[in-house]
């Protein structure tokens, strides 16, 4: 599983490559669905850890 900073950098990757058009469209449909799932990967991981800080500031009040 990769890492939370190893999902940005990949997910930067990808849209440098498609602001750059790089790919050719069929490649670059892939690597926007692949930019997708790691948007949204990201936003899950990002909201555990808004919960995890939140109850952790919670118990020290």
């Amino acid at each position: 599983m990769m890492k939370f900073e190893e999902k940005m950098n990949r997910l930067e990757e990808i849209v440098k490559m498609l602001e750059n058009n790089e790919k050719d469209l069929d490649e670059s449909l892939k690597l926007f669905e692949e930019g997708l799932k790691l948007s949204e990967d990201l936003d899950k991981q990002l909201q555990t850890y808004e919960e995890k800080i939140n109850e952790l500031t919670k118990n020290n009040e």
